[in-house]
């Protein structure tokens, strides 16, 4: 569910990915060619989704990991603003041990302790738990490793394991066994198993679909099975999502002869904001295939993180209609049978474990207030747009695409507002960078100032986001996301 284009993805190295500052796309994103307006946003309505209707908020800690005490001040907030539980993706943030010690990120992975405060505070909020641990694919932050590189479907692009190696299963069990097992009172748990690009690409699964005369979809679904059943048996009392989108072209009666109707939920993910793309995704006939094996499943809409790997700014208006195309989707074109059980809005903090890091969570903090509300009253009126303004501390109308108001020589960068939710210096340090670099557009003669508010701003920028973020995390943005432009300039 992560929305990149991997069409050449062999010859992507996103290690070395760099932004491109000098266009309008780079600051607010061109995935959705359609523009959305602000009174289309304002005139779309539906009924919200019912009380019963679980609304997590997707905590991509993979990427940019906040410290716990940010976390800590943030959840009442989200309680606050209709939230009802966390989907928490670790991956190499997970202090993991024994043989598996080396997956866990050096400085930036949580101890075991601040994940029990974390859950221990959530719960005590009322709010659901849900971690999620990636079983097939994008398990890059393991098989990047030497001690497991030979389980990769393919060693030189260790994103998927080998479902047919004989030492496979048995890693993504003890990877499951630490993280369940560093949890208490968990009700859901949530597998991952998106985006398996290279599925059957190796000899071994080549070999085995020939001897079998089975399809990827086999090999697949063999393996997802098997993970499910080492979880219901281990772990009776958890109930079991994955997500949707390596089913979308297998049939009813595959995913029955794999019984996965009784081992799993599947979470369905459309972050599109227009309509055509929309109903592309999954559309009435696919809804149809589910409502035949399942009967219950979860959206996944999206808050920020999906229109753009390179994005410093959350294009707002974009991840509303997202959430009021979903409304419609739920109530429109989902057989009755199959009842939603929630909406996870996601938040992606990096597209894959090679990534650089894209919009960072204060910086989607207002989106994510403005979706909720959606979801929770079904509409996006100017008086509610004035409303929910006026709480986060905007002194005019939260921005619902990407904007300069002010000219370069006007912007000083020591005057951060702090606005009214934790982070809020982050959010306007990077509403500045983005007037910065749009600015620069048009002033093509200004290079020195702008050099010199560059430098200035990464002087600001390491003050304020230590605020909520350690170390490594404040060097890879102001390296990888303020001083990378400067040889654009």
């Amino acid at each position: 569910m992560y929305p990149i284009d991997r069409t050449s993805i062999h010859n992507l190295d996103l290690r070395s990915c760099q932004p491109f500052p000098h266009s309008y796309e780079y600051i607010s994103g061109v995935m959705d060619l359609v523009a959305v307006t602000e009174g289309q946003l304002y005139s779309d309505s539906c009924s919200p989704v019912t009380t019963s209707v679980q609304k997590l908020v997707h905590l991509d800690l993979k990427g940019a990991p906040p410290k716990l005490s940010y976390l800590l001040q943030l959840l009442p907030l989200l309680k606050g603003w209709g939230a009802t539980g966390l989907l928490v993706e670790y991956e190499d943030t997970f202090p993991f041990d024994g043989d598996l010690s080396v997956l866990a990120k050096p400085n930036e992975s949580y101890s075991k302790a601040e994940i029990t405060e974390l859950q221990d505070a959530a719960l005590s909020l009322d709010l659901e738990f849900i971690p999620l641990v990636q079983t097939f694919g994008h398990l890059e932050f393991v098989l990047k490793h030497n001690d497991f590189k030979q389980l990769s479907e393919d060693p030189d692009h260790p994103m998927a394991i080998c479902p047919s190696h004989p030492d496979s299963l048995t890693l993504v069990k003890k990877v499951l066994q630490q993280v369940i097992d560093a949890h208490q009172r968990l009700k859901f748990f949530h597998i991952g198993a998106d985006e398996v690009y290279l599925l059957g690409s190796c000899r071994r699964c080549l070999e085995r679909m020939q001897q079998s005369a089975s399809q990827p979809a086999d090999i697949f679904l063999d393996h997802v099975t098997k993970v499910l059943a080492f979880l219901k048996d281990r772990y009776p009392h958890l109930q079991l999502i994955m997500w949707d989108d390596m089913l979308r072209t297998v049939t009813a009666t595959k995913m029955k002869e794999y019984k996965l109707g009784e081992l799993v939920e599947p979470m369905v993910w459309i972050y599109s904001s227009d309509a055509a793309d929309f109903e592309r995704r999954v559309g009435r006939q696919r809804w149809d295939t589910l409502s035949q094996v399942f009967t219950q499943y979860w959206a996944a809409s999206a808050f920020k993180g999906a229109f753009g790997g390179g994005l410093l700014h959350v294009p707002v208006g974009r991840h509303i209609q997202n959430h009021h195309l979903w409304l419609k989707e739920i109530h429109e074109k989902v057989p009755q049978k199959l009842n939603c059980r929630g909406v996870a809005l996601t938040g992606w903090q990096r597209y894959q474990h090679f990534s650089i890091l894209c919009e960072l969570l204060p910086a989607g903090l207002p989106s994510l207030r403005c979706c909720l509300q959606v979801l929770n009253k079904g509409s996006f009126s100017p008086e509610i747009h004035a409303e929910l303004s006026k709480e986060l501390g905007f002194s005019s109308n939260l921005p619902l695409h990407f904007k300069p108001t002010r000219n370069l020589d006007d912007i000083n960068v020591e005057e951060l507002d702090r606005m009214s939710f934790p982070g809020g210096r982050v959010h306007q340090l990077i509403e500045t960078l983005s007037e910065l670099v749009y600015v620069g557009d048009d002033s093509k003669g200004n290079t020195d100032v702008r050099l010199q508010k560059l430098e200035e701003l990464g002087v600001v920028a390491r003050r304020v986001m230590a605020e909520m973020y350690r170390e490594p995390t404040v060097e890879e943005w102001v390296t990888q996301r303020l001083q990378a432009m400067r040889q654009f300039v």
